[in-house]
């Protein structure tokens, strides 16, 4: 008996024939529960390694013990009429050492966690599937698979459930791109009702167990369904940046005001923002600038401009800017984002600007068409202490994890730092419930009671 005559003990059900036709280089699925991704992607790579002479691949979940249980019996599974075949015949060998297989024609497939990723670090991979790739440190994809991939122009599988903002939506983003769709990208998302996977029956049970986002997201393969600690959900973006700007949105009356969110060196940029009343321009960004560059790039900008205030984080290397700016006659607010707030609600400054910002896309706000500021309106969350009070999550804690930091986001958020204009209403009564709602969900039923109690029978008005 040959290879040839040998087949993956594997029948694919009609979605997953129908996605696999469908895939390109980098493909990017986003699928329900219990879906059967895994058994997908595992039918990929072993085609892929019998198809390839000499060729190495990986299959990667965030931790190796994860890829173990999940994994490891599968593809034995899959290759029970191979493993039957022993002595002289033999055509594939299994390592449970390091989880590994060889293949008859030279290729391995390695199985690894991404805390490990190291180990193929400067290997020449011809193909990986990443596993719940919303769990990925973002530097397993961009330092390690990535390059990993071009020698060979390999492929990649990236397969997971949505979970807010993270590696996994922004890459499902760039199979919606059309830039990225020409360099080979492409995404797909299959629903519970999609795949017939599971029973009618058991989908509507979990759906009466669960929240209405809950099932948006496990079921539903819905990157824009919130989370109760959102300060800023998908659905306010995307409408926002669905509305065409016309004259009628640009009141004369209303100021140009201009955001700048300052970086020096490394991964962070520089970021300028222009907004005037209801409508947001595109962003400016710099990388790699002294602080006298910084002050330069600025100022050529606003001369450009003239807006009627820039509003600067004066924070660390901010404030040597700020200190330029004013000598060179510029209309400068030093902000500081960890000071106190203005509004009583907030814990500090940067949660009010975000807090006004949310207002103003619920009421109307025009922004551009731009991925990554949509990723970095919509990834940080907030708290809510016993006294109402509001908190954004801090930079440092966000940028740990979804592995970005939002500077252009913060840079629209500072357009927001002071009120210059006509006052307008900001949707303070709708926020409100939002954040009645949060603290509501944490308390439970004696907590409840006692607050009441204490209030003389009612929700205090303070949030």
């Amino acid at each position: 008996m040959t290879s040839r005559e040998l087949t993956l003990d594997y029948v694919p059900r009609p979605w997953q024939l129908e996605c696999a036709k469908k895939m390109r280089r980098f493909t990017v699925l986003a699928l329900h529960r219990r879906a059967g991704k895994t058994t997908l992607a595992v039918a990929r790579l072993l085609s892929a390694a019998m198809e390839n002479k000499n060729s190495n691949f990986v299959y990667i979940s965030p931790q190796k013990n994860q890829t173990r249980t999940n994994m490891w019996d599968m593809i034995k599974g899959m290759l029970r009429n191979f493993l039957e075949l022993k002595g002289k015949n033999r055509l594939v060998d299994v390592y449970e050492s390091d989880l590994s297989i060889r293949f008859w024609n030279g290729s391995k497939i390695w199985l690894l966690g991404a805390e490990d990723p190291d180990k193929i670090r400067g290997a020449k991979i011809s193909g990986a599937v990443v596993d719940e790739v919303a769990q990925m440190p973002r530097e397993v994809w961009t330092e390690v698979l990535r390059p990993a991939l071009m020698d060979t122009k390999g492929f990649a599988l990236f397969i997971g459930t949505p979970k807010g903002i993270n590696l996994f939506s922004e890459l499902f983003e760039r199979g919606k791109d059309p830039e990225f769709i020409k360099q080979g990208w492409v995404s797909y998302s299959y629903t519970c009702y999609d795949t017939n996977a599971l029973l009618p029956d058991e989908i509507e049970n979990y759906k009466r167990e669960v929240d209405y986002n809950t099932f948006r997201r496990e079921m539903m393969c819905d990157f824009t369904a919130s989370a109760e600690d959102q300060m800023i959900t998908m659905d306010l973006v995307e409408d926002a940046m669905l509305r065409l700007a016309d004259r009628g949105q640009l009141d004369p009356a209303e100021p140009l005001v201009m955001g700048v969110d300052i970086a020096r060196y490394g991964s962070d940029s520089t970021c300028i923002f222009f907004r005037k009343g209801q409508v947001a321009e595109e962003p400016l960004r710099q990388h790699y600038m002294s602080v006298p560059d910084n002050a330069e790039f600025i100022y050529r900008h606003y001369m450009e401009r003239h807006p009627k205030a820039i509003f600067v984080d004066g924070t660390g290397v901010g404030g040597g800017v700020v200190d330029i700016l004013r000598d060179w006659g510029a209309p400068v607010y030093d902000i500081n984002f960890g000071s106190r707030s203005i509004d009583p609600r907030f814990k500090n400054r940067r949660s009010e600007m975000w807090g006004r910002m949310a207002d103003w896309l619920r009421m109307g706000g025009i922004l551009p068409r731009h991925n990554q500021l949509k990723q970095e309106l919509c990834a940080p969350l907030f708290t809510v202490d016993e006294s109402g009070i509001i908190c954004l999550e801090p930079k440092k804690e966000m940028r740990k994890r979804v592995n970005f930091s939002p500077d252009i986001a913060d840079a629209f958020a500072l357009t927001f730092a002071e009120r210059l204009g006509p006052e307008r209403p900001h949707g303070r009564d709708e926020f409100d419930d939002v954040i009645k709602k949060v603290v509501q969900s944490r308390l439970n039923p004696l907590q409840r009671y006692d607050k009441r109690h204490r209030d003389g029978g009612r929700i205090r008005r303070r949030y």
